[in-house]
């Protein structure tokens, strides 16, 4: 049965106040409307002052600056499962070097069994301390910094110089926002330097992203499409969101 409009506005809000961002897809879906029904509903929430239009979906405009880590995990957490399983058993190896940044995608990888010997690079205190209890017995580095309490990562020029000084074989990446014209984005500019100074000292990059973040751009660019050689998504291959992003060979549907 169809929502009434302040029936469909109050679903989108009570997304955007537990993800900050929601792409026009996912509304179309969740709602079970047109995209033109939901063009409209934005608009009217965002001439009300109650969020901010981006190009494929909206950003929350009240509350929190940002989510907690721990609430981020709880979203979309069975596709955040799956895309760790998948990157675990297909794409890491025994003895590889790699950085992980403060993604609750990535942080999902400690629930998955891992190669032996790996060693681990991050600035995440969380990811940090649920690999050292890992049955795998990775060696863990973790980075100095600033500590960020909303996503439990160190930031600031500390953080960029460790990542500077050492190299790694993959960056498993997560991300707020893929656009095909955005590129990959994230909403704090202190987070994005330290990707930026990840991938830079990474041989492979490797984007782990929910069907959820397609389609959505945050308020700025971390990488564009060029840098990231392989993207693990649970949206399927014919998916619209993913056109122009990477060829299909370079993403992989789980």
């Amino acid at each position: 049965m169809p929502l009434f409009p302040a029936e469909r506005h109050r679903c989108i809000l009570k997304l955007l106040e537990t993800q900050g961002t929601v792409s026009s897809f996912e509304l179309e879906q969740e709602l079970e409307v047109t995209a033109m029904t939901v063009w409209r509903d934005l608009k009217l929430l965002e001439e009300r002052g109650q969020l901010k239009r981006m190009r494929g979906g909206a950003v929350r405009l009240s509350g929190p600056a940002e989510i907690d880590f721990h609430q981020k995990a709880i979203h979309a957490r069975a596709a955040k499962a799956r895309i760790a399983r998948y990157v675990a058993r297909k794409l890491l190896q025994a003895g590889d070097i790699l950085i992980l940044d403060g993604g609750t995608t990535i942080a999902s990888l400690a629930e998955q069994p891992l190669p032996a010997r790996l060693t681990l690079l991050t600035n995440s205190l969380p990811i940090a301390e649920a690999m050292q209890h890992h049955r795998a017995r990775p060696s863990v580095y973790l980075s100095g910094g600033l500590l960020r309490p909303e996503s439990g990562t160190l930031v600031g020029r500390e953080a960029i110089t460790f990542f500077s000084r050492r190299r790694a074989v993959k960056f498993l990446m997560s991300a707020t926002g893929l656009d095909a014209e955005a590129g990959v984005s994230d909403p704090n500019p202190q987070e994005i330097e330290v990707k930026q100074a990840m991938a830079c000292r990474a041989q492979e990059v490797i984007l782990m992203a929910d069907a959820s973040k397609l389609g959505v751009v945050s308020l700025m660019q971390t990488l564009p499409w060029r840098r990231i050689d392989r993207l693990v998504t649970d949206a399927p291959l014919n998916d619209p969101r993913l056109q122009g992003t990477l060829s299909p060979k370079r993403v992989c549907s789980v």
